[in-house]
């Protein structure tokens, strides 16, 4: 969807722009710009009636049910509902401050979340349905109840631009906090580095699961933490303690790349045990990358299921 003169933004020109809001704005009307227009993270339906087929009528809301019993062509109807509510949870952990070489615009992974969440909001705002937000690292830091105004996205934004990271204690308590605080079931968006305890990361999920929320993960790592391109002797910092060591990359990298193989497989499929869809994305690659590939996924499975279901 462009904008009302027709212009689609260009990512690299939105990186200069300094106003969160401003950005994600233009990030997401550039690249909903080339999808098709339906709701981004899903809408619910019910179903309001039967009426009779005319020619001229989408076959595929056929009800071959009724047919079947009175050989009479009927058209199930639906309405929308409009509630549909979304929760944005962006890690603001001390690891979260990286920013590698390749970082798109030299963004951290924390500045590439609260970018992502922005945009997220965005896309819930454009829907006319409702968007919260919920930063935390040890605990919740802010809060920000749901709301379905376009002008929340000032709210969220500011919100995203005062959190600052902190050390973690553990992502399990965090989420069972923020389940605590948004009591209304709906989408909820987490965005981490996932530099936690997989049984703890479980734990977490499970509640936000267990309390009726359909839950997506986004996994944003640097490209130095997925690919370990270092060389020569590295003085390496601790993610979450002050701690520094001196060591040869080379003798570290296959043991260390296996390990991050292993936990990211690990995560990926407890996600999936629990009916939560996993995104792995670099900071190398722009938000409205990672975020028109997925939704244009979801879109795609969504009316693939619609249409199974006929």
């Amino acid at each position: 969807m462009a904008n009302a003169a027709g212009f689609v933004p260009d990512p690299k020109t939105l990186a200069t722009v300094g106003r969160l809001d401003l950005k994600a704005r233009g990030l997401v009307e550039g690249f909903l710009a080339g999808m098709h227009r339906s709701p981004y993270l899903g809408s619910s339906v019910e179903f309001a009636q039967h009426r009779g087929y005319v020619a001229g009528d989408d076959l595929k809301h056929l009800d071959w049910k009724v047919w079947g019993k009175n050989e009479r062509y009927y058209i199930r109807q639906y309405r929308a509902e409009t509630n549909l509510v979304a929760w944005v949870l962006v890690d603001c952990s001390a690891s979260m401050d990286y920013a590698g070489a390749k970082a798109a615009d030299g963004q951290s992974k924390l500045a590439w979340a609260r970018l992502a969440a922005a945009a997220v909001s965005w896309m819930v705002l454009l829907q006319s349905d409702a968007v919260g937000l919920c930063t935390f690292a040890g605990d919740v830091q802010e809060f920000v109840p749901r709301s379905s105004r376009k002008d929340h996205l000032q709210r969220i934004c500011a919100a995203l631009e005062t959190t600052t990271s902190e050390a973690r204690t553990g992502i399990g308590p965090a989420l069972a906090k923020a389940a605590e605080r948004i009591r209304s079931r709906g989408i909820v968006v987490l965005i981490s580095d996932l530099f936690v305890e997989t049984a703890d990361l479980v734990k977490g999920l499970a509640r936000l699961r267990h309390d009726g929320h359909d839950v997506i993960v986004i996994h944003v790592l640097d490209d130095d933490e997925l690919n370990f391109p270092f060389a020569g002797q590295v003085q390496f910092h601790g993610l979450e303690l002050d701690q520094k060591v001196m060591l040869n990359p080379r003798q570290i990298k296959a043991t260390y790349l296996a390990e991050l193989e292993k936990h990211i497989t690990a995560i990926d499929a407890a996600c999936r045990g629990n009916g939560i869809d996993h995104i792995l994305a670099s900071t190398a690659m722009p938000v409205d990358v990672v975020l028109s590939a997925y939704f244009n996924k979801r879109a795609a499975m969504s009316s693939a299921g619609a249409r199974g279901a006929i």
